[in-house]
């Protein structure tokens, strides 16, 4: 072989070791996957796509003494009393991105579900399916689809993971209705001390298969964090060397007129519901506070509007920072004003103990719930531990 043929021989061999060398550095440099566990969540990344896999239970005891000849489902005689133990919340949550980092998803499915006051688990079914559209990068511009929380009320907005008290309050499901489906556009803006929310939903509550008439539902929230971003968590495991403060202004339009059938003689009643809400919080070196108003005027199919106004205050303090806490709740609404002495009242308190924050946790309450127009109390005594892997 001639020199030149062994010289190119000599560079064609050391241009194959160079690119070899080199196809290696860069698979060495870019991993297939990541596989984790960060915070209560197991994590699967790559380059184009990220899940977040999580599960949290709530195992309780209950002890309900009525007063009042109230009647409790399940027990022989009204003013038993009962004692259960049960699954209250199972929920297998799966969030992330795929394609870009902008486009989010969340999935989550509810295993069992109980009522407050007793009533036996029941399979609860698809809770959220959405989408969501970072169109800004930045967070200022979102647009969310599918099937989730509608932006009216801060405790509803604040999942049951994240409470103070085992449960929400008797407001709850009464003024605010949770899960819907629809869209909604929403961010944070000016310098993240803004955040707005506005959506379109069915008006009839989640896994409905079609709108139950030719209305939809209107939703508006907007809450402003003077001191920086106010974690939907009641307890205060965020303030350090500073409050931290949030002030939101809040409304919602659903008309539930539709035709219904009623029983022989009877009607019954749907209303076109206007709610206006504004709720305050306070979180400083452990202690917190919440409040909650919300004015609504009812139109029934039939009869005179009315108003029928509610609100919630609820505080809480570490005794032993994000570890052991006691909380307090105050709450009251009135079902009509047009009918007199039909108020519904709950007061209580709360103490919990923090292993690994809301992610293993150990709880009690103790609340008394009174309804003036039956002239009903109900007691309840309840020990609830989550464990959210």
């Amino acid at each position: 072989m001639s020199g030149s043929r062994r010289a190119a021989a000599a560079v064609l061999v050391l241009g194959i070791a160079v690119r070899v060398a080199g196809d290696e550095a860069d698979d060495a440099k870019k991993k297939p996957f990541e596989l984790y566990w960060k915070e209560g969540q197991t994590v699967f990344r790559t380059d184009d796509f990220q899940l977040g896999l999580s599960n949290r239970i709530q195992f309780r005891f209950e002890r309900l003494t009525p007063e009042n000849d109230t009647r409790i489902p399940g027990t022989a005689q009204p003013g038993d009393s009962i004692s259960t133990f049960k699954i209250r919340r199972a929920k297998t949550q799966l969030e992330g991105w795929f394609w870009k980092r902008e486009i989010q998803f969340e999935l989550q499915i509810g295993w069992a579900g109980s009522d407050a006051t007793g009533g036996s688990a029941t399979f609860s079914g698809l809770e959220d399916a959405l989408l969501n559209w970072d169109a800004s990068k930045s967070g200022a511009f979102m647009v969310q689809v599918g099937q989730f929380k509608v932006p009216f009320g801060r405790q509803e907005l604040t999942s049951s993971e994240r409470q103070q008290f085992v449960d929400r309050s008797i407001l709850s499901g009464e003024f605010t209705r949770s899960r819907d489906v629809g869209v909604q556009v929403w961010g944070r803006v000016a310098s993240d001390k803004l955040e707005y929310r506005a959506g379109v939903f069915n008006g009839n509550g989640r896994n409905r298969p079609i709108n139950d008439n030719d209305k939809l539902q209107y939703d508006a929230r907007l809450t402003f964090e003077p001191f920086g971003p106010v974690g939907y968590s009641e307890s205060d495991f965020e303030s350090k060397d500073r409050p931290l403060v949030a002030l939101a202004l809040e409304f919602e339009d659903n008309d539930n007129a539709r035709a219904t059938s009623a029983p022989p003689g009877g009607f019954v009643a749907n209303f076109h519901d206007t709610t206006f809400g504004a709720d305050v919080v306070l979180k400083y070196r452990g202690f917190s506070a919440y409040g909650e108003l919300f004015l609504r005027e009812r139109d029934p199919e039939q009869g005179e509007s009315f108003d029928s106004d509610g609100y919630v205050i609820q505080s809480g303090c570490f005794l032993k920072r994000d570890v052991f806490e006691l909380a307090f709740r105050y709450a009251s609404w009135d079902p009509s004003d047009a009918t007199p002495g039909d108020d519904q009242t709950e007061i209580g308190g709360a103490a919990n103990y923090y292993f690994l924050k809301h992610r293993l946790k150990l709880q009690a309450d103790y609340r008394s719930v009174d309804d003036d127009a039956q002239d009903r109390n109900l007691k309840e005594l309840r020990f609830q531990l989550q464990f959210v892997f």
